[in-house]
């Protein structure tokens, strides 16, 4: 069980390090181009599409993973439903997200970008919501037809593309066109994990048809789904909203600048943590489905342990490393070392909350995942306004960030409190 959980794990990361490595990468390069002040608007530009696609399309992703996961053994139909409702889902909500961000682009640009030229990238993270949300479904997909090494060969082929993308764009000295690169360089991923899954629904005579669906066949989209999506919906806005509090700050475009090059590492971080997280959703699903409560205990347990340790020795080498390449490579960004460090401590404390949070999904209790995402909102917007009010800028936003993150974990943890300790449990009553 733990070598198939580390096999897939590793594929699943080595799949994202290519990925988003290499949008990473090119993230970094804007950043040094564009400075810190035009890097904040930037970000405030990604983060108005991570809004709605950071958990809520993450949610999607595992709902997938759980129906196709399910259906992968039965009748040739079933699987093409379930792979048909997927996909379906994903589109149809991503593109009422994408349309309600173009309304409100010219808004948003005057409001948070505080200049109505900027209407046109903002409208682009319509583009983005696109991309994230079938990016999040193929990934699903992928895992419960356990094509992860398929995908990571996908991804290890785009990676330059994407990368080359972002260089050009960057290289332009221009908001605008690194904004659109940045669409590119995630349109260009997309395309190619879509090729490796169309190739084994070419293999195996599948094709995706919302006319083969029924209704109650969208009944996991409303039952699971879309609660799991309100989840994340509570969670992100509330970060885009301190963000936006920072910016009206005094010198808030500097300090947003500087808070902005830790949070970029903390994305990539959340992201490679809930990857690897996924790859423990397939087994939970599996053992509460045959009602082996002790195995689902056990790879709850030791997917947290194993995703702590990998974590935290990530967050540890990248917090003392930081300072000295900020320094020498970016010293226009020395004000960000502090954030970064508190930063990569609220993701150490993020990483075991992402496996209760597929326990969660397993289990089919979106409301799980509601008390704990409610907690982690009202818990930063109230520290960091304290923070801000105490004029603590980035540093201060950033360990806010950390308060809730480990708030959030202990309520997760209350709700699992008798899986985490059924070892001990069964050893008393054998």
């Amino acid at each position: 069980m733990i070598r198939r959980l580390i096999t897939t794990a590793s594929l699943s990361a080595i799949s994202a390090m290519a990925s988003r490595g290499a949008i990473f990468a090119g993230v970094l390069l804007v950043a040094y181009l564009l400075g810190p002040e035009a890097f904040g608007q930037f970000t405030l530009i990604q983060t108005t599409a991570l809004l709605f696609t950071t958990f809520c399309a993450l949610s999607l992703g595992q709902m997938a993973t759980k129906i196709v996961a399910e259906a992968v053994d039965g009748p040739r139909e079933r699987l093409q439903v379930a792979l048909s409702v997927s996909y379906g889902s994903a589109l149809l909500i991503a593109l009422g997200f994408a349309a309600l961000i173009v309304a409100l682009s010219p808004l948003l640009a005057r409001w948070v970008g505080h200049s109505a030229a900027l209407t046109p990238v903002y409208a682009s993270a319509g583009l983005l919501v696109l991309a994230g949300f079938v990016t999040a479904v193929q990934n699903g997909v992928a895992l419960a037809l356990h094509r992860v090494k398929e995908q990571a060969y996908a991804n290890i082929a785009s990676a330059p593309v994407a990368f080359a993308i972002m260089v050009l764009a960057a290289m332009r000295h221009d908001l605008h066109w690194a904004v659109y690169g940045y669409v590119l360089s995630q349109a260009v991923i997309a395309l190619g994990q879509e090729r490796g899954l169309r190739r084994y629904r070419r293999e195996h005579g599948l094709r995706l048809s919302l006319r083969a669906t029924r209704r109650e066949d969208w009944t996991v989209l409303w039952k699971l789904g879309l609660p799991s999506s309100l989840a994340g919906l509570l969670t992100v806005p509330a970060m885009w909203i301190v963000m936006v509090m920072l910016s009206h700050t005094g010198d808030g475009a500097v300090e947003l600048g500087n808070f902005a090059l830790g949070n970029q590492a903390r994305s990539i971080l959340l992201f490679g943590i809930g990857v690897v997280a996924n790859a423990a959703l397939p087994m939970l699903s599996s053992a509460l489905a045959r009602g082996d409560r002790g195995s689902a205990s056990t790879v709850l347990r030791h997917s947290m342990l194993l995703l702590l340790a990998i974590t935290g020795g990530i967050a540890l080498f990248a917090g003392f490393a930081a300072p000295p390449a900020i320094h020498a490579f970016a010293p226009d960004y020395a004000g960000s070392v502090q954030p970064l460090q508190w930063l990569l401590a609220s993701v150490v404390a993020t990483a075991p909350t992402t496996i209760l949070m597929r326990k969660a999904t397993a289990d089919g209790r979106p409301g799980i995942l509601l008390a704990g995402n409610a907690v982690f909102c009202v818990v930063l917007l109230a520290a960091a306004a304290v923070a801000l009010r105490m004029h603590g800028g980035a540093a201060g936003l950033a360990q806010a960030y950390f308060v809730a993150s480990v708030l959030q974990l202990l309520t997760f943890a209350l709700f699992n409190r008798n899986e985490l300790r059924w070892k001990a449990v069964a050893r008393s009553n054998p």
